[in-house]
């Protein structure tokens, strides 16, 4: 069975619009799907996917299978020897029968791919012996530096949060962050310029989620660049997910990003961290010493202790993570765990040495009986009342 008819064997399967299969380098070698998708959007896709992988590859994840699900869909990716089968379904595709028939066609695709692997070709660039930063977040952090300035020059305040801002304002990410916590731009505005904001995106290529943005718009905006799938959020006036954290009286303090103090604890607030959460926080303190005071190039100890004194909840969300990188990076070389583990100590005691409010204390009286934190706002999630500020 050829490639091209195998494909077809899996368009046959209800609920399956198409297959593409193509190398771990992003080169397509066959598809079948319909004639609307443009062939210069999959192969910016698949150049994408290839590189997420490629990006899970090198962060020691052996990742077989990734299903994606969107409103409108599901993109399954499976991995194969020598490269990658890509389904684009219908959300209610059914996933046992799909399996069953991949079946004689991964083999016949696997072989596929095995023939080709045999011919003689170019040596391939050896794959580097310590983890480096995602070639998917290297081109967000350019991408985010570019809406920075090209903002700044129509006198629009933007400025990188998140993953991205971690990965730009830390010289150490390069080796020690494979994968970003969030794939995508994270970006801190102002809610005074909301407008403005909404304009300028549109005007870069960005399409805004129209409903989203109608319901929350006040606090938080949302796009997505249609030529690669990246979503942008725009947190105006606070970054808000497990925690509030307000960040409009530091906007304008740093050119590109918001203070280090204040992307430690966009990461600190996560309850449900990750092992890419709690790498940029290492990253972070790995390369920024804990000040008490503004200092370039240092973390401000002030703001953490002041919010972890006041809110029970931060306090806890807080600690607890400094408890989970201090185990995270235990494996790490000793020139570069023990600054790290030195200045998680030093926050550590700070807070548990500052005087605490008096909500704070009744609050810690109940404990973990009651939940401490709000529950993310997720864009693929219908209106919350409680949340909706249009």
């Amino acid at each position: 069975m050829g490639v091209e008819e195998a494909l077809q064997e899996v368009n046959a399967i209800p609920g399956v619009e198409g297959g593409i299969l193509f190398t771990e380098e992003g080169t397509i070698l066959a598809h079948t799907l319909p004639e609307r998708y443009a062939p210069e959007a999959l192969a910016s896709a698949v150049r994408i996917a290839a590189r997420t992988m490629e990006a899970l590859e090198t962060s020691r994840r052996r990742i077989q299978e990734v299903d994606l699900v969107f409103a409108a869909g599901r993109l399954i990716l499976r991995r194969l020897p020598g490269g990658f089968l890509a389904l684009c379904c219908a959300r209610s595709v059914n996933l046992p029968l799909l399996n069953l028939a991949l079946g004689p066609v991964i083999r016949s695709l696997t072989a596929a791919l095995k023939e080709r692997s045999e011919r003689p070709a170019a040596p391939r660039r050896p794959r580097p012996a310590v983890p480096r930063i995602s070639p998917v977040i290297q081109d967000l952090v350019q991408e985010g530096q570019r809406l920075v300035e090209a903002a700044r020059a129509q006198g629009i305040t933007l400025r990188l949060l998140g993953s991205v801002g971690v990965a730009h304002h830390c010289p150490s990410a390069l080796q020690r962050l494979p994968v970003p916590a969030f794939v995508g731009l994270e970006l801190a505005g102002s809610s005074r310029e909301r407008r403005a904001v909404e304009a300028f995106l549109q005007d870069q290529g960005y399409e805004p989620f129209v409903r989203f943005n109608a319901f929350y718009g006040a606090r938080r905006l949302h796009f997505r660049k249609p030529e690669t799938g990246w979503p942008v959020d725009v947190f105006l006036d606070a970054y808000e997910m497990y925690h509030r954290l307000e960040f409009a009286s530091v906007l304008t303090r740093e050119e590109v990003t918001l203070p280090p103090a204040y992307l430690l604890l966009s990461r600190l607030q996560a309850v449900e961290a990750g092992e890419a959460d709690l790498l940029e926080i290492a990253v972070l303190l790995l390369d920024h010493e804990v000040v008490e005071g503004e200092q370039a190039e240092a973390v401000d100890l002030r703001a953490i202790v002041a919010l972890c004194a006041d809110d029970w909840g931060w306090y806890r969300t807080v600690t607890m993570n400094l408890e989970r990188t201090a185990r995270a990076v235990a494996g790490w070389e000793e020139a570069a765990r023990e600054p790290v583990q030195r200045r998680l100590e030093r926050i550590r005691q700070a807070i548990e040495a500052a005087p605490k409010s008096l909500g704070w204390q009744m609050r810690a009286r109940l404990g973990e009986a009651a939940r401490w934190y709000q529950t993310p706002l997720r864009v693929e999630e219908g209106p919350r009342p409680d949340l909706a500020m249009g």
